[in-house]
């Protein structure tokens, strides 16, 4: 319960099942992957949301929001980039057209609410999150859903000084940056937009692609002078290959725009949306999940790869994949990546090495 009394989503809910089975051998392995593991999540969304789906919006009209630093401690994460978004729904249905204000409300929120609690920590860079781990501390690196700045430049560095290290370029619809990846016609990024790269560049701040149209991933690409990010998508090739529909296509990345995102020094993290990655008419698996993440090491190698989940914490219901449908699901991933024959190495790659790397290359230390 929140200060103003609507019941919240359960962060764990026990006895939690496994999704993914292991033999005596692989079970040791985990256990010691879990404690060895720096795990990161490039995009989650954990403010925990009301238990009913019709009480988002009076939640969301007060001056209190829960986070959800349990699941996140129960899903193994060390630290999760924050998605901030959702108080934008006070004033749009269409989270294209979030008010930078309310964004920059949430994003305030948040870090009092993790002032007040002892084992959370907000991480800005890779030593952060390093010493959060060592610290036995959860981490949140504050990041943005989309650039909600209209035409101002100058906001960015306000999100910047305001914590946020990651933040998406577009979102679905245009805005004066570049086309979102459900725009009828695909224009690429804008003359604004080239600043904007520009400016995230010198100030450290990742771009994240995750929501642009193709000719806008491929132009900040070019145009970014420093390594971008996939932060939470799958691989169109494997969407095609399972039956996708007309959204998944929207949001999956094709293999020219994730190998030059590789190309440039970049990393995709691999979403558990089930409008993204799944089969249509299949059962939603972890089994689909583990097939983008095969796809991807073998397309742009394993130094590429990372966790993207993109999930949230709300109420538990049909059409999520069984196994990772809540961040306090997270070793999961780990469990999965074991049965597809990958080694311990590789594992602490993808679930938190190669981020830490990225975070390296374009944050500095």
């Amino acid at each position: 319960m929140v200060a103003n009394s609507i019941p919240m989503a359960k962060q764990v809910i026990q006895p939690q099942s496994i999704a993914v089975p292991l033999d005596q051998d692989q079970e040791r392995r985990f256990q010691g992957l879990v404690e060895e593991t720096t795990m990161i999540d490039l995009h989650q969304h954990p403010m925990v949301k009301p238990e009913n789906p019709n009480h988002l919006l009076e939640y969301l009209h007060g001056d209190s929001y829960e986070w959800g630093y349990e699941a996140v401690r129960h899903g193994g994460f060390t630290a999760v980039g924050t998605a901030c978004v959702y108080r934008g729904m006070l004033h749009t249905d269409e989270m294209s057209f979030i008010r930078f204000e309310d964004l920059i409300e949430e994003i305030g929120m948040m870090l009092s609410d993790i002032r007040r609690h002892d084992e959370v920590v907000k991480v800005s860079n890779a030593s952060d999150i390093e010493a959060a781990k060592q610290h036995g501390k959860v981490g949140f690196l504050p990041t943005a859903e989309h650039l909600a700045i209209g035409n101002e430049l100058q906001r960015v560095d306000v999100l910047y000084n305001a914590g946020i290290r990651v933040a998406g370029l577009t979102y679905r619809r245009r805005s004066s940056i570049g086309d979102g990846q459900h725009e009828r016609s695909d224009g690429g990024l804008s003359l604004f937009g080239i600043e904007v790269v520009k400016r995230m560049n010198e100030v450290g701040m990742v771009v994240d692609l995750s929501h642009a149209s193709f000719r806008t991933a491929m132009d900040a690409i070019e145009f970014s002078q420093s390594p971008v990010a996939f932060t939470h998508d799958g691989s169109y090739t494997v969407g095609q290959q399972q039956g996708g529909g007309e959204y998944a296509a929207g949001r999956l990345k094709k293999d020219e725009e994730l190998v030059a995102c590789a190309q440039k020094g970049g990393i995709v993290g691999v979403t558990v949306q089930p409008s993204v990655i799944r089969s249509w008419g299949s059962e939603l698996s972890i089994e689909r999940l583990l097939d983008h993440y095969d796809y991807m090491v073998k397309l742009l190698g394993i130094d590429h790869v990372a966790i993207g989940t993109d999930s949230g914490i709300g109420p538990r219901g049909s059409g999520a994949i069984s196994g990772v449908e809540s961040p306090a699901e997270g070793k999961n991933i780990i469990r999965g990546l074991i049965t597809r024959g990958y080694s311990d190495a590789g594992i602490i790659k993808i679930t938190g090495g190669n981020a830490l790397a990225f975070f390296r290359r374009v944050m500095g230390e």
